[in-house]
Formats: structure tokens, C-alpha cells, sequence
């Protein structure tokens, strides 16, 4: 970490110090009440400095649902048009004397997440209740679109705003690259151990993949590609199947297994062969004995106490 204007910038990777890298996190840590604050990092200058013109007029747009119809953040993840067709269709001329709109996704309090910029380009076409603006996207801004957590201000409730160049909104947090899969099923996917790492070091408690994995106990399988060998494994607990496959990541792929262990210490990069996924949910209220007989059941059912990855039954 470093000294930044009497705070303490907090970097997710030792030794990059200095400006909004590729795949790099940082936060503020609030300085003790004896040191004299200077000015923090603007949406501004993140957006200027991409070509954002300061003379233009750009609105700020905080896409929040309070009537509990709208999932936005779903609607933004998962259903990209819908999430454009809801932005541009407004009650009222809203946007007419925009040249620019800076978007962004409602967070906790004030806090606000950057998705995009986008040029107005006036009404495409108008009814009785809505009028339809062309909005496009303006490139540039890829690296920091979803990473980017500003303060909106005091006026949480207004869900648009002008954007001042001398009315900072001041930076909190610049997050890792999100995970670019949508989480559509449990039974849907594979992770490899590239992806897994990719994905717990993206996410957030409120993230659509850490919430649901979260949610559920159950029984998993990790696929050594290299060799065709098979670990079976299941998760209980609090956290679930999210806090079980974080300790994956946190070992380098092993997780305490005795095997994966020995794989690793031969070769520190075997991760990189592993492919995991789930085979059964199970309810997060379930026994840990009852969790593993399912466990037993499937390593019976593929034969992987046999030909597998695993030397005892109950680690998980």
C-alpha cells in the first residue's frame, strides 16, 4: 500500500502501486482523524482522461428499481438488450439536452457502479407515454466499466444528474475485471481452475455467482483433464459450495485433499489442468453425514474411488 492524500490506497495485488491497472483492485483506507485530507480520484478524471469531453453536457443516470418489479442488476448481466430498451425508454424528455450519459447501476446508500457511456443522438420515435432516445455506446471506457464504485452524493433519491466537472464524485473503489459468464443454472457449467480463480477474486457477496453458490450445500467434481482422473467432492456449511471451491483457490487448487496435494508439489502449476463442477444441490440444512453419503453414492455411481483423486472420504 501507499500514501495518497492522507489515505491509504489499498492494492488486491502486492507491488503495482501506482494507477488503474488490468485486472488490479485497489481501495481507499480511511487515514486516521489527525491526518489532513487531500483531494481523492474522480469519476471525472477516469472519465476525461478516456476522452470524455469536459465541455460536454453529459448526465449522470443511477439505474436503481425500488418497486421491487426490476431486477436491474439481472436486467443489466443477463438481459443486455432489455437493460438498453429500459435505458432509453423515458417518460418524460429527460435526456434532450444531453450530448453524453454517463451510466451507472445503484449500489448500497449512495454508492454508484460505472457500466458505460453513451452518446445521445436525439428521439428515435415517441408514443403517448414513452419517448424512445438513440442511445450508443461510446467506446474507450471497457476497462472500467462494472470496477468503478463512485459516491453519487447526497442526492441518492434523483436517479439522473448533471455531470460537473467541478462537482468531483469522488472514486471508492476500483474492483477486479468481473466475470464475464452469466450464472443461468447450477447443473449448466464448467469452471476450469483459471476460471474458478477469475471468479472469486471478481466477486462480491451481492454478485450474482457468489449468491447462489452460497446458497446451496452439495456434491462437486473436479476433472484432472490432463489424465481423465475424477475428485469428488461436497461442500456443507455456511458459505456452501462458494466457500468450499474459495479454499481451492486459496491453495492453489488443492483444498487439503491428500492427492491434489502430491499432484501440486510435483508440479505447482497442475491447477491449470482442473475442471470442477456440480453434480447435486443439497439443502444447506442438511447433516454433514447426510451430505456425505451423496458423496458416496455419486463416487460408486462414476467409479472414481477406483480410478480417482481421492484417498479417504469426509475432507470435502
Amino acid at each position: 500500500m501507499r500514501e495518497a492524500n492522507g489515505r491509504k490506497i489499498v492494492f488486491s495485488y502486492p507491488g503495482l502501486d501506482q494507477g488503474v491497472l488490468d485486472g488490479c483492485a485497489y481501495h481507499y483506507k480511511e487515514a486516521s482523524d489527525d491526518v489532513e485530507r487531500g483531494n481523492p480520484i474522480t469519476l471525472q478524471e477516469l472519465l476525461y482522461a478516456r476522452g470524455l469531453p469536459a465541455a460536454a453536457k453529459t448526465k449522470l443516470v443511477r439505474h436503481r428499481d425500488t418497486s421491487g418489479k426490476i431486477d436491474i442488476n439481472d436486467l443489466y448481466r443477463n438481459h443486455r438488450p432489455a437493460f438498453l430498451d429500459y435505458q432509453r425508454q423515458q417518460g418524460n424528455r429527460v435526456f434532450d439536452k444531453c450530448d453524453f450519459l454517463v451510466a451507472c447501476l445503484g449500489e448500497p446508500g449512495s454508492q454508484s457502479r460505472f457500466v458505460g457511456v453513451f452518446q445521445v443522438l436525439g428521439i428515435e420515435r415517441e408514443t403517448e407515454e414513452h419517448f424512445y432516445y438513440h442511445l450508443v455506446e461510446v467506446p474507450g471506457f471497457a476497462d472500467l466499466k462494472e470496477r468503478v464504485i463512485f459516491d453519487w452524493g447526497r442526492a441518492a433519491i434523483s436517479w439522473h444528474q448533471w455531470l460537473r466537472p467541478e462537482v468531483g464524485k469522488a472514486v471508492l473503489e476500483i474492483q477486479p475485471k468481473p466475470f464475464s459468464q452469466p450464472f443461468t443454472d447450477y447443473l449448466d457449467f464448467t469452471l476450469s481452475f483459471a476460471e474458478l480463480t477469475q471468479l472469486v477474486t471478481s466477486q462480491s457477496p451481492r454478485d450474482e455467482w457468489c449468491r447462489m453458490l452460497s446458497a446451496t450445500a452439495g456434491v462437486y467434481l473436479i476433472l484432472d483433464q490432463s489424465t481423465g482422473k475424477q475428485y469428488i467432492g461436497s461442500a456443507s456449511g455456511t458459505e456452501g459450495i462458494w466457500g468450499r471451491w474459495k479454499d481451492y483457490v486459496a491453495t492453489q487448487g488443492h483444498g487439503g485433499n491428500v492427492e491434489l496435494v502430491k499432484l501440486l508439489a510435483a508440479d505447482a502449476h497442475h491447477g491449470r489442468h482442473f475442471q470442477f463442477t456440480v453434480l447435486m444441490t443439497l439443502p444447506k440444512t442438511m447433516t454433514r453425514p447426510e451430505v456425505i453419503k451423496r458423496e458416496y453414492l455419486f463416487m460408486k455411481k462414476l467409479g472414481s474411488r477406483a480410478n480417482g483423486l481421492r484417498a479417504c472420504l469426509g475432507i470435502g
